[in-house]
């Protein structure tokens, strides 16, 4: 026999424990990190009219800045809020109720009151592949994760954040930072494709766009140098073209903003002839963000090898939060 989880349509994976003394104490020190109880009438799946907005945190018991970013966030679009923790099958009897005691320490240091009561899983399993399955089972519009490690295979395989938008669907936010609301400062890495209306769209959804500060960086590679740049080529007429362009492609960039439904002219556009990671690098230095939002794209693992990813550079090598979305989003 399986003990039901406090999501509806969730199985926790959790053998049923005898409710001892010291368990009723880690049920109560729950409910007072907490003062609400769930709507069971507010419909579950996304794109009913008044469908609640869902925020699944994954917690290694040691991402007090995920737990922390995550609170703020469902507080402040009156989401729900889902506690996640993966464990290996051998551990979760004898680890649960430690790990549920470290949940609710981590919910009280929030110094939050939620709206809605957060709801907390453990669950066995593959760590991606099951936080996968319960942001698809739980309907999740966004996904918060603590912190990546650098891995060797990243380059590969593609970073946690990565395969769990891939094999998921909605973003996953990654928190570096103390939480702080709201973010100050946001970037926006921009590709020249519709897919850049649809991350746009979800950020200001998720109101990551109602930042003091906006822009956005494009990185380009411009032909005009090395080899092309030889004694003779004419210099001034390159300068011309590439000053056309970024014309040009600063308009397409206030278009898609305009598409999404969003303020264009409060959106900095800032372009760089380089890499897409070193434009980025660059920007991220020069401004400081809280957050940056890019975009990952559906590759085979040998495209991913050959022509590397921006999204995969991008979590291995900058600091801030980093929101990763994927082109189905």
């Amino acid at each position: 026999m399986r003990m039901r989880s406090s999501v509806p349509g969730i199985d926790a994976g959790i053998a049923p424990m005898r409710r001892t003394p010291r368990l009723r104490e880690v049920d109560r020190v729950l409910d007072d990190a907490t003062n609400a109880r769930p709507d069971p009438g507010v419909p579950r799946r996304l794109g009913a009219a008044v469908a609640q907005k869902r925020v699944l945190c994954a917690t290694d018991l040691w991402s007090q800045r995920a737990v922390g970013r995550a609170a703020l966030l469902a507080n402040r679009l009156d989401a729900q809020l889902l506690l996640l923790h993966v464990m290996e099958p051998d551990q979760i009897i004898d680890q649960s109720l430690h790990a549920r005691e470290q949940i609710a320490q981590q919910l009280r240091s929030t110094g939050l009151s939620a709206a809605h009561e957060p709801s907390i899983e453990l669950r066995a399993g593959a760590y991606i592949q099951t936080i996968a399955a319960v942001a698809k089972e739980t309907h999740a519009d966004l996904i918060v994760l603590g912190s990546q490690r650098r891995k060797p295979l990243a380059p590969l395989i593609g970073t946690t954040a990565e395969r769990i938008t891939e094999l998921s669907g909605p973003p996953v936010l990654i928190v570096n930072l103390d939480p702080q609301e709201p973010y100050g400062a946001v970037l926006m890495a921009a590709e020249l494709s519709d897919a850049f209306i649809r991350v746009v769209r979800f950020a200001a959804l998720l109101k990551f766009l109602d930042a003091e500060s906006v822009s956005v960086v494009h990185g380009f590679e411009s032909p005009y140098r090395g080899p092309l740049c030889a004694e003779g080529f004419d210099t001034g007429a390159a300068t011309r073209y590439m000053e056309e362009w970024e014309r040009a492609a600063g308009a397409s960039l206030l278009r898609k903003l305009d598409a999404a439904g969003v303020e264009s002219s409060r959106f900095r556009l800032v372009f760089r002839q380089s890499r897409p990671i070193r434009a980025i690098q660059r920007v991220v230095r020069s401004i400081q963000p809280d957050l940056l939002i890019v975009g990952t794209k559906e590759r085979s693992m040998l495209s991913r090898v050959m022509r590397g990813s921006v999204a995969n550079d991008v979590l291995r090598r900058i600091e801030c939060d980093i929101l990763v979305a994927s082109p189905g989003i």
